[in-house]
């Protein structure tokens, strides 16, 4: 009973945060949210490895009988080797979020349209909890879909057994099954999460909005950024078209304007036009779990490009701004 109580306490406190609204409550409700989720895919993850210990030891045993001249042991060894996961995936499955998540969806303990969907909100968490970065334009409606996907993972979650201990409960899990004793029924996970899930909400329409528009803002900022390279960068002149291989070209090696327009490089201005493309798609997703896999997708393609921009950008700005002072007499 502790063990389910755990959880609930941790969504009950996000839930509590959620409500508040405010950019810190938010930031410590996705934690919160991250960290019961992953305790939700451990817990899930263990009872599908339990014989892997015990197969280890058949293995063996059976390799030592092998190497005797015993036919039919080698003949079952292909078929152990298969269910044996080797030690260093055990222990990316133990240590690693992503991990514990590929495993679940191949082993069908997990709907293969959520694995994604975790897999980029576990991202957001790291930069947010390791680097402090808060998206804060996508904060709220990523917390909301972080809480109905620890819902989801809670519905997946089947803890065995459960019975009432004789302590009392705390009222956060009371108000779920109140008091009583013996055991508990076995959907009791499943209906907190269902339950959980009305009361917070997710307000599909407004969640897509929100994420369309962080992409469409980002994705204006490259323009900019590239308009002022062209803008600002001086000698020799620049086109339209000249910053976004620029900023992708190896210029430690001195190349030329003509070579520079001469290669062909990662992203193009068909890239952008076909992520724009794909972000006003998005207002015809109706699914949840797409709707995010889609923008994550997104995402992931035009950020690294992003990130290219970024930089140029910061450092032809300390240039413009250092000449500025040169000529002020700084």
């Amino acid at each position: 009973m502790e063990r389910l109580e755990l959880i609930v306490v941790q969504l009950e406190e996000a839930k509590g945060l959620i409500e508040k609204g405010r950019v810190p409550h938010l930031r410590l409700a996705y934690i919160l949210l991250d960290s019961v989720t992953e305790l939700i895919l451990h817990r899930t993850v263990q009872p599908a490895l339990w014989d892997q210990e015990m197969l280890a030891g058949v293995l063996a045993t059976y390799k030592d009988l092998a190497a005797g001249g015993h036919q039919e042991a080698a003949a079952e060894i292909p078929l152990i080797e298969a269910r044996v996961i080797s030690t260093s995936k055990l222990r990316e499955i133990d240590r690693n979020f992503d991990a514990k998540v590929a495993f679940l969806v191949s082993r069908d303990m997990l709907d293969p349209a959520l694995g994604p969907v975790l897999e980029k909100l576990h991202k957001y968490r790291n930069e947010m909890y390791h680097r402090d970065k808060l998206r804060r334009e996508v904060l709220q409606p990523a917390t909301l879909i972080y809480f109905d996907s620890a819902c989801t993972a809670l519905e997946a979650y089947k803890p065995g057994m459960m019975a009432f201990t004789g302590k009392p409960l705390g009222p956060e899990l009371s108000r779920f099954i109140g008091g009583g004793s013996g055991f508990l029924e076995m959907d009791i996970p499943q209906r907190i999460a269902a339950q959980l899930r009305r009361e917070v909400g997710l307000d599909l329409p407004q969640v897509r909005s929100a994420l369309a528009q962080y992409l469409t803002a980002r994705l204006d900022e490259i323009t900019d950024g590239l308009t002022f390279i062209e803008d600002n960068l001086g000698v020799p002149p620049l086109v339209r078209g000249d910053a976004l291989r620029l900023v992708q070209a190896n210029l430690a090696a001195n190349p030329t304007l003509e070579q520079v327009r001469g290669k062909k490089y990662r992203f193009s201005k068909a890239d952008m036009e076909q992520w724009r493309g794909r972000i006003d798609g998005l207002e015809s997703i109706g699914d949840k779990h797409e709707l995010v896999r889609e923008y994550a997708a997104i995402e992931d393609e035009f950020e690294p490009f992003e990130e290219l921009v970024e930089k140029a950008v910061r450092e032809l700005d300390r240039e413009v701004q250092m000449q500025i002072d040169i000529a002020r007499g700084k």
